[in-house]
């Protein structure tokens, strides 16, 4: 049964007890940043697909590179991955549908040109220039998307091994009346190919509140899952910028900083940077992919 702090006796410190006070004050942040305000916490699920040679390669662009980003930036609490898993499925004689074989040649195409094998001590391309080609890639994409330009992928050579990836993610949001469905869609439109068009298809919306605890039934306060950071950063993302979801200049400045960011944080155009093909790098939450 979920206790509550009246409930605690003063001097009991154990680890069961500092954590109901935590979430006592989880709660008190959330209803003084909501204000009275009737807005609630909702969970949108993407599925976003790229091309890789491997299943690093894979992740690295769909979990450092191809990832929503919110108002106030890349919030990696705010969104977990789930993959990623080879793409697409195979009818029951192991052939792909025609819609799916079109879509499969298309990210194919749109996987940039690998650097030569120079340098690498296993042969093959080296990790960390492949890395900074697909950071180079996805931020110029980023900013025609920001710039509402879209750029022609012409047919290229597809490198050995390369195959179609799929991951979904999960993000977390807080929307008013009637605007969850534009703000997910918002979030989507911050997950861009190669082309600068959105890559991410929104599968589901849904609330986040209103759970109750499965053993007493009591109802369980959104903040009590999300901890003291996850509950700023979701008031600051709604408070960060008044104008409603899917404004296209709000949109545009998100795409446009979201260049910026990973053109930083990869240090392209600097000297001395070194990229890892290491989803650790970019503190993306990872979970199981569901069957």
């Amino acid at each position: 049964m979920r206790r509550c702090v009246a409930e605690l006796e003063p001097h009991d410190w154990s680890e069961q007890a500092c954590r109901i006070r935590q979430e006592a004050l989880d709660v008190e942040v959330w209803e003084r940043r909501r204000r009275g305000r009737p807005i609630r916490l909702w969970s949108a699920q993407f599925v976003v697909r790229s091309a890789g040679i491997d299943a690093d390669d894979a992740l690295f662009r769909l979990a450092c590179l191809a990832h929503p980003y919110h108002r106030i930036g890349d919030t990696p609490r705010l969104y977990s991955i789930a993959g990623p898993v080879r793409w697409p499925p195979l009818d029951d004689d192991g052939t792909v549908t025609d819609a799916d074989a079109r879509v499969m040649a298309e990210l194919l195409r749109m996987y940039p040109v690998a650097a030569p094998a120079e340098g690498s001590p296993h042969g093959g391309p080296d990790p960390e220039v492949v890395a900074q080609v697909h950071a180079t890639d996805h931020a110029a994409a980023l900013d025609l998307a920001g710039r509402g330009v879209r750029r022609m992928v012409a047919p290229g050579l597809i490198p050995a091994g390369l195959g179609c990836w799929q991951v979904r993610q999960r993000v977390l949001f807080l929307a008013g009346p009637g605007d969850a469905g534009e703000r997910a869609a918002e979030l989507a439109a911050t997950v861009v190919d190669a082309r600068g068009a959105t890559a991410a298809t929104v599968l589901s919306v849904q609330t986040e509140e209103g759970r109750r605890d499965p053993v007493d039934g009591r109802p369980v306060h959104p903040a009590y899952d999300l901890g003291p950071f996850g509950v700023e950063a979701l008031w600051d993302d709604v408070d960060a910028d008044p104008r409603p979801p899917g404004d296209p200049e709000v949109l545009s400045g998100l795409l446009l900083r979201a260049a910026a960011d990973i053109r930083e944080r990869y240090e392209i155009g600097t000297a001395g940077r070194a990229i890892h093909m290491n989803a650790n790098l970019c503190n993306t939450q990872r979970t199981p992919y569901p069957r």
